[in-house]
């Protein structure tokens, strides 16, 4: 990630910087200097890279393509056979069941240490 220091009050943006720390730097020394240490209406953004980018594009994309189908999935009449079925009613229970076991145990061992 690269960071940017913005000063909303006089419209200023420092150069892109490779750390947060450098970017900090940057806003107290304008601070200092245009604004007499006052503090105007500022912040420190993240420019994200080429590949978060890509990266949030293609998890938008997943997450669009699993709406749209589990909207569809939930409408079939396959899937209204299997929730009435007592096999998933069943299975449904012992999950309900595994997760409260396994929520016990990491409450009795975050007790325990």
């Amino acid at each position: 990630m690269r960071y940017v220091h913005y000063c909303a009050a006089c419209n200023a943006r420092s150069p892109e910087r490779a750390t947060d720390y450098e970017a900090i730097a940057d806003r107290d020394q304008h601070r200092r200097r245009a604004h007499h240490g006052l503090r105007p209406d500022d912040r420190i953004e993240e420019i994200p890279g080429p590949l978060a980018i890509a990266t949030r594009a293609l998890l938008g994309a997943l997450w669009a393509a699993a709406r749209i189908g589990g909207r569809h999935l939930a409408a079939s009449d396959t899937a209204r056979q299997i929730r009435g079925s007592a096999y998933w009613q069943q299975a449904v229970r012992l999950l309900a069941f595994g997760v409260g076991v396994i929520v016990l145990f990491a409450l009795a061992v975050r007790e325990l240490t």
